[in-house]
């Protein structure tokens, strides 16, 4: 219980201070030449490739921007083609549903074995999770520098 609870603590920490540094304008430097980010500024945002950046200004693109008009940077993760995330959305599916048909508590089919009904049980949930992999994002944001 002790060893559970330190864990939890130290994730806490962890996050705590993750938060911290996002409202230093320092927080820049995890950004490289050529990184595709979104800048949120009072008039709008801007997107485009991080070219660099002062302690007074920002240049997104063919755009520079003084450091107190800008609200929040955001850079884009590129997370995987869309192939493999079907695939994987499949195999979670498969798996699942094998367990569930396997297990003889849904019935599936009038089949004579347990392998059987969890192998057609498998098979479609793994057409449901392939979906749901093929439409999940193949990009995300990560928040990068915030003024709040």
């Amino acid at each position: 219980m002790r060893s559970f609870l330190a864990l939890i603590l130290l994730c806490a920490l962890a996050a705590s201070s993750r938060g911290q540094e996002r409202h230093d304008w320092q927080s820049l430097l995890r950004l490289h030449g050529g990184d595709r980010v979104r800048v949120s500024l009072k008039t709008g945002p801007v997107e485009g490739e991080f070219q660099s950046w002062t302690p007074q200004d920002l240049t997104v693109g063919t755009v520079t921007v003084k450091r107190d008009d800008v609200l929040r940077i955001a850079r884009y993760r590129h997370g995987g083609s869309r192939a493999k995330r079907t695939a994987v959305g499949a195999l979670i599916g498969f798996g699942g549903g094998f367990a569930i048909g396997a297990s003889g508590r849904v019935p599936v089919c009038f089949c004579t074995s347990r392998a059987e009904k969890g192998a057609i049980a498998g098979s479609a949930v793994a057409v449901i999770g392939a979906a749901i992999g093929a439409l999940l994002p193949t990009h995300s944001k990560e928040l990068i520098y915030s003024s709040r």
